[in-house]
C-alpha cells in the first residue's frame, strides 16, 4: 500500500456512502444486493477489478490474464484508479447499487462491512477448501468481522534498507551495512558518507520520519507502544526517544529535511546515487527493480536494529467482493485464483508488492523478479519475523486525525514545542479519535 508521505488521502464519508448502498441496490437498475449468484454454466461472464496502484497493474493484469486462461468463459476487466480517487469512486458506485465484482480493500473494509457492501467469504472458503493458514494470521484478522472473512490477503508490506554500491565506491567508502548492522553503525556510516559528499543536493540516507512510519517503529523497537488498551501511550521513554533519534538525524543533516519530506523520492535518488542509502518499503521496490542499473548496484540489508529488534510496521491490501455482484461464483473463482499459489506468482512476476501467499514458490518467484537488487532474500527473512500491524491499520479510527498528528511531529522537528508537549498532544489525538 502507497505510504502517505506521497499519496494524501482523505476518506471522510466512506461509512456514509457505503451505509447506503445496500439500501438503494434494490432498486437499481444494475445489480441488486438480494440476488443470489449461480454458476455461469459455461455462459460468458463479464467481471470488473478494481486496484489503485499503477506501479502493480501489470502484476495484476498478468494474474488475471492467467486467470481467463484457466476460465475461458470469463473476462476480466481491470480498472486502475489513482488512490487519491479510489474511495471515492468506489463510494459513489456502491450507493448506486454497484461497483466492482471484486475490489482491493484496505483497512478501511470495517466501514464497507457495517454498510453491508462487501460479500462474507467463509462459504466459498469451505466449498473451495482455500486454506487461510496459507496467509499470515494478523492479515487474515484484518478481514475478519464478527467471526466472519471478508477478504483474502494479496500482499504484505515488508522494510528494508537499500544502499548504493556505486555511490558507496565512488565516495570511497568501505565501511558498509550488513545484515547485522545497528542504529549505531548507521549513524557512524552516514556521517561518513556526509563527509565526503560536496553538493547540498546530496544525502547520506533516507530515514522516514512520520509518526506512523518512523516514529511508531522506534517506539517498537524500544519495546514500547503508542497504542494500548485503546488509548494513546506516546508519553513515554521510548517516546521521547524515538522522536529524539529521528530530530537527531535532521539536526546533523544525515537525513533530507522535513521540509523536503512530501516530494522527495527516495528510490529516485537511490537511482541516480545523490542518495547513498535509504529505507524502503517493499511497495516502492518495483521503482528500484526497473532502474537502468548493473545488477547488483542496489544491495539490501534489513532494517538497524535497536536493542536487537528490528520490530518495523506492515500492512495488507485484500480481495474483496462486492456484495451487489450479480456473479459471485465467478468473483470467488477470481479471488481464489489471484491470491492462490498459482496467481500469487504471476502477481510478483508480473511486477507487485510481496505477496501474502507464505508459499516458498511464491517468495522465491518474488526474489527472482527483483533478482537486480543484491541479497533481498537475506534483508527480508528476518523483517518478515518482527513486524506488527501499522497503527493505522490496527486503528482506522485514528486515520482522519492522523494529520494532525503529523503536524503535531513537525512542529517538534522544527524546534517550537518539546518531546514531552508533543507526545502529550499526540496522546490527546489519538485518545479522541479511539473513543468514537
Amino acid at each position: 500500500m502507497r505510504s502517505p508521505k506521497r499519496t494524501k488521502r482523505i476518506v471522510g464519508a466512506a461509512a456514509a456512502a457505503v451505509a447506503i448502498a445496500v439500501a438503494v441496490a434494490g432498486c437499481s437498475s444494475g445489480t441488486s444486493s438480494s440476488s443470489s449468484s449461480s454458476s455461469s454454466g459455461g455462459k460468458p461472464v463479464n467481471l470488473s477489478l478494481q486496484m489503485w496502484d499503477p506501479e502493480q497493474q501489470a502484476g495484476v493484469q498478468k494474474a488475471v490474464d492467467g486467470f481467463e486462461k484457466a476460465n475461458p468463459n470469463i473476462t476480466v476487466d481491470v480498472e486502475q484508479i489513482p488512490q487519491a480517487q479510489y474511495y471515492t469512486k468506489l463510494d459513489a458506485s456502491l450507493a448506486a447499487g454497484q461497483g466492482p465484482d471484486v475490489m482491493w480493500q484496505s483497512s478501511l473494509a470495517s466501514q464497507y462491512v457495517d454498510g453491508g457492501a462487501l460479500e462474507p467469504l467463509d462459504k466459498y472458503i469451505k466449498e473451495s477448501g482455500v486454506k487461510l493458514s496459507d496467509y499470515p494470521s494478523k492479515l487474515v484478522n484484518l478481514y475478519k468481522f464478527d467471526g466472519k472473512q471478508y477478504g483474502i490477503p494479496k500482499d504484505e508490506d515488508v522494510w528494508s534498507f537499500i544502499y548504493n554500491t556505486a555511490t558507496f565506491k565512488k565516495l570511497g567508502i568501505t565501511d558498509v551495512p550488513t545484515d547485522k548492522w545497528t542504529w549505531d553503525d548507521m549513524i557512524r556510516i552516514a556521517k561518513e558518507i556526509k563527509a565526503k559528499q560536496t553538493t547540498d543536493s546530496d544525502f547520506p540516507m533516507y530515514y522516514y520520519t512520520t509518526f506512523v512510519n518512523g516514529v511508531a517503529g522506534i517506539v517498537h523497537q524500544l519495546g514500547g507502544t503508542v497504542v494500548k488498551d485503546n488509548k494513546g501511550t506516546m508519553s513515554s521513554k521510548e517516546g521521547t526517544e524515538a522522536l529524539q533519534r529521528l530530530k537527531g538525524l535532521q539536526d546533523d543533516k544525515l537525513v533530507p529535511p522535513v521540509s523536503l519530506a512530501a516530494d522527495y523520492s527516495e528510490t529516485s535518488a537511490l537511482i541516480s546515487g545523490t542518495l547513498a542509502m535509504g529505507e524502503v518499503p517493499s511497495y516502492y521496490l518495483s521503482d528500484l527493480t526497473k532502474a537502468n542499473l548493473p545488477a547488483g548496484t542496489l544491495h539490501a540489508v534489513p532494517v538497524p536494529s535497536i536493542n536487537g529488534s528490528r520490530a518495523t510496521d506492515t500492512n495488507g491490501l485484500s480481495y474483496t467482493m462486492n456484495a451487489n455482484s450479480q456473479h459471485k461464483d465467478e468473483a470467488w473463482k477470481l479471488i481464489e485464483y489471484l491470491t492462490s499459489e498459482e496467481g500469487a506468482k504471476l502477481h510478483v512476476e508480473g511486477g507487485a508488492g510481496f505477496a501474502a501467499n507464505t508459499s516458498t514458490a511464491v517468495q522465491d518467484a518474488y526474489y527472482k523478479a527483483n533478482s537486480s537488487i543484491a541479497n533481498l532474500k537475506e534483508a527480508y527473512q528476518p523483517m518478515l519475523k518482527d513486524s506488527y500491524l501499522r497503527t493505522t491499520t490496527q486503528y482506522p479510527a485514528m486515520r482522519p486525525k492522523n494529520p494532525e498528528i503529523e503536524s503535531a511531529v513537525g512542529d517538534y522537528y522544527q524546534g517550537s514545542t518539546s518531546a514531552a508537549e508533543v507526545e502529550k498532544n499526540i496522546d490527546s489525538i489519538l485518545n479522541d479519535a479511539l473513543a468514537k
